[in-house]
């Protein structure tokens, strides 16, 4: 059978930027968690009586929250970028159609 394709097939976006995304989600998870850690050692150690949010809460929350916002910017600057490149496609083509008619063609 004879592939017609005259472009190359197109590529999974979503993954790689969602895998990106996941590993700055991870990097920020990690830095708040080490921070609020290291900052509030002593306070959370005489208060471990206490019911509070753990910092595995903390470090889930800030990790999807910081996942899905580099995610959905990442998402947007690409279609923001495809559709500044279609223009700008469209717009050579039309001038180029524009001096093909101009000359007769």
């Amino acid at each position: 059978m004879k592939n017609n394709r005259t472009s190359p097939a197109p590529r999974p976006r979503a993954r790689p930027r969602l895998r990106w995304s996941a590993a700055a989600g991870l990097a920020a998870a990690v830095a708040v968690t080490v921070l609020v850690d290291t900052a509030r050692h002593a306070a959370l150690a005489k208060s471990t009586a206490q019911p509070q949010v753990s910092l595995a809460t903390d470090f889930a929350v800030t990790f999807v929250a910081v996942t899905a916002i580099v995610f959905i910017t990442a998402i947007v600057a690409a279609s923001r970028r495809a559709r500044r490149v279609a223009r700008e496609v469209g717009a050579q083509a039309a001038r180029r159609g524009r001096r093909a008619a101009a000359r007769g063609w």
